[in-house]
C-alpha cells in the first residue's frame, strides 16, 4: 500500500540488545531482544527475533544479524535501521570527537547526550528522508605495517585472536562467485583503509531487501564452506565479523549507483546502557529502607545492614534496598549474605547511574556523590508510598520498624533537628544564622535537619518536587551541605521532627575513618 502524499514515512531503527538495556522513548527506536531462542525468557518491553520466519537459535554465530534477518522476513517500513543498545548513530553530521576508535563516547544515554546527538524524531525524520543509505562514518586504521603492506580493511581482518583471515578469503571469493558485479568494489573497499563498522546502518525499503538477500546468500553458503567446530566462543562470532565486512563492501557499491543518495553519519558508545531501576516492594505491608553507599563504604554499610537485622522484629518483613554505583560483585555478595537464613528480610542493590550526571554533581573531600541518591527516591521507586532512610555511617540498637510507624501528621518529612548545626549557632560559627535563613529560606536557622536518619511520604515528595528539579538544583548551586540544604529548602515547613534518640551524633574526638559522610561524626540510632 502506498503512503498518500504528506504522510510521515515509517521508519524504524531497530535497537538490537542481549539484556535488558535502557532504550529512549522514541517513535523510531524499536528495542529488539535477539538470541531469543537460545536465551529461555523474553525480556518485556522489546521486539524478539524468535517469532515468525527466523534465525534466532543461530544468534551465537550471527549477532545482531538475527534481528536483521527477522526485521527482513516480518516486519514492512519505508525505512529500516539498525542500532546496538551500546552503540547508536549520532544525527548531527558535524559532532566530531572520535576516541581513536571512531566512537563519539559517553557515559551514559542522558538528556544532554540526546542533545548533543540529536536523537530528536523530527530531526532523525528529516535527515533520513534526506538519503537512500546512511552509514557508520567510515574509520581510517593506524598507518601500521603488516605482512609489509599498510594496514588496510584486508588486513586488519585477522589481527585479534578471534578472527581467521582464511574466513574472509572464503567470503570474498564466494561473493564474486555468485556476485561478479561486486568484485571491483570489494577488492577497493579490501584495499582501502577507511572502514563502515559494527552493521549499523539506515536503508529505503528496497534497498534493504536487496542487501538482506545478497547478504544472506552469502554468509548461508560461506556458513556451509567454514569449519568452525574448535571455535570459542569469540571465533564463533565469525559471521557478525564478516557481515560487518560485507556491509561496508555493499554501502560502497551503492555509492556508485546511479540515483542513489548516500550519507554518512558518526556513531556514538555508551559506558552504562542499564535499564532504569523501577523498584517494586518485596513485602505488600514490609518496613522499606534505602541506604546508599560505594565501595569503599562497604564495611560500615555491612556493619548497619547486620545491626539492623540483629534488632529487627520476627513479627516484620524488611525491605532492604542498597543504591549504588560501583559496590563490587564480592562485596554484594557479602553484604547479602547478612540475610541468607532471613525469610522475613530481602538485601536488595539497585545501580543508579543512570539518573543524572555524576559527574557534575559537587562533592567535597569528607562526602560522595553516593549522598546525593536521597533526591532520586520518588523517582526510582513510584510503587512506593513511605520509606525509611539510613545513612550507611551508623548503627542501630532498636527495630527500626518502630521509627518507620512513627506518625509524620500530614508531612512529607521526618528528619531530627541536626545538633551539630545548632552548636555552630551557638557558638556563631560559620555564619551559618545568614546562611540558614537568607540562602536556605527558614524562618530559623534551628529548623535545619539532619538528612541521616529520614521517614519520606514519597506521595508527598512527589507533589512537592520531583527529582529531576532537586537534581537540578544540585547542578546549579554548590550548596554547603549539598543534598541535605536542597531537602531542607523543599521541605521548608513540611517536618515531622524526630527525638533526638533516633538521630544520635557522636564525636570520636576526631579519630573517625577519613570519608565518614557526616561533618566528622559517626551516626548513630
Amino acid at each position: 500500500m502506498e503512503k498518500q502524499a504528506g504522510q510521515n514515512p515509517d521508519i524504524r531503527i531497530y535497537v538490537v540488545c542481549h539484556k535488558p538495556a535502557y532504550v529512549p522513548e522514541n517513535p523510531y527506536l524499536y528495542p529488539i531482544q535477539v538470541g531469543t531462542a537460545l536465551s529461555g525468557k523474553k525480556l518485556p518491553g522489546m521486539l524478539h527475533d524468535d517469532e515468525g520466519d527466523n534465525i534466532s537459535e543461530r544468534n551465537k554465530t550471527y549477532c545482531e544479524l538475527t534481528a536483521q534477518y527477522w526485521a527482513w522476513k516480518n516486519e514492512e517500513a519505508d525505512y529500516y535501521g539498525f542500532f546496538h543498545y551500546r552503540r547508536y548513530l549520532a544525527f548531527d553530521p558535524s559532532l566530531n570527537k572520535d576516541d581513536g576508535w571512531g566512537n563519539i563516547a559517553y557515559d551514559r544515554i542522558s538528556e544532554e547526550a540526546i542533545e548533543e546527538m540529536k536523537l530528536q524524531p523530527e530531526i532523525m525524520r528529516d535527515l533520513i528522508t534526506k538519503y537512500d543509505v546512511i552509514s557508520v562514518r567510515g574509520r581510517r586504521y593506524p598507518r601500521i605495517k603488516t605482512e609489509g603492506k599498510t594496514m588496510d580493511v584486508y588486513h586488519e581482518y585477522g589481527m585479534v585472536p578471534f578472527q581467521h583471515r582464511k574466513d574472509l578469503d572464503i567470503t570474498l571469493q564466494i561473493l564474486k562467485e555468485k556476485y561478479p558485479a561486486f568484485a571491483q568494489t570489494a577488492d577497493s573497499y579490501m584495499q582501502s583503509e577507511n572502514a563502515h563498522e559494527c552493521n549499523m546502518f539506515i536503508m529505503k525499503k528496497e534497498i534493504y531487501k536487496d542487501y538482506c538477500a545478497w547478504l544472506f546468500d552469502i554468509l548461508f553458503e560461506t556458513e556451509k564452506r567454514i569449519d568452525s567446530t574448535w571455535y570459542s566462543v569469540e571465533e564463533y562470532r565469525v559471521m557478525g565479523y564478516l557481515a560487518e565486512r560485507l556491509c561496508g563492501i555493499y554501502y560502497e557499491w551503492l555509492k556508485t549507483q546511479p540515483g542513489i543518495r548516500a550519507g554518512e553519519l558518526p556513531k556514538t558508545l555508551f559506558k552504562e546502557t542499564a535499564p532504569k531501576a523501577v523498584l517494586e516492594p518485596v513485602y505488600p505491608a514490609g518496613v522499606p529502607i534505602v541506604l546508599s553507599a560505594n565501595d569503599k563504604f562497604s564495611p560500615y554499610l555491612d556493619i548497619m545492614i547486620r545491626s539492623v537485622i540483629v534488632n529487627a522484629s520476627p513479627e516484620r518483613e524488611y525491605d532492604i534496598i542498597i543504591l549504588y554505583n560501583d559496590i563490587s560483585e564480592k562485596n554484594q555478595h557479602l553484604i547479602s549474605m547478612a540475610a541468607r537464613d532471613k525469610q522475613n528480610i530481602s538485601i536488595r542493590f539497585i545501580r543508579v547511574c543512570e539518573y543524572f550526571d555524576a559527574g557534575k554533581l559537587f562533592v567535597d573531600q569528607h562526602l560522595s556523590v553516593e549522598t546525593y541518591y536521597r533526591l532520586i527516591i520518588p523517582e526510582i521507586m513510584p510503587n512506593y508510598h513511605k520509606i525509611l532512610y539510613l545513612d550507611c555511617d551508623m548503627v542501630a540498637d532498636h527495630d527500626v520498624a518502630e521509627l518507620y510507624d512513627f506518625d509524620l501528621n500530614g508531612a512529607v518529612i521526618g528528619a531530627a533537628k541536626d545538633i551539630d548545626v545548632a552548636g555552630q549557632l551557638n557558638l556563631n560559627q560559620n555564619n551559618w544564622q545568614t546562611y540558614a535563613t537568607e540562602i536556605l529560606g527558614l524562618d530559623s536557622p534551628y529548623d535545619y535537619f539532619q538528612a541521616g536518619v529520614l521517614i519520606l511520604d514519597l506521595d508527598g515528595l512527589r507533589r512537592t518536587m520531583s527529582s529531576e528539579d532537586m537534581i537540578q538544583m544540585a547542578l546549579t548551586h554548590s550548596y554547603r551541605c549539598h543534598d541535605q540544604d536542597i531537602l531542607n529548602i523543599v521541605c521548608k515547613n513540611k517536618v515531622t521532627y524526630l527525638p533526638q534518640q533516633w538521630n544520635t551524633l557522636m564525636d570520636w574526638q576526631g579519630r573517625q575513618p577519613y570519608g565518614y559522610s557526616q561533618d566528622g561524626a559517626e551516626t548513630a540510632l
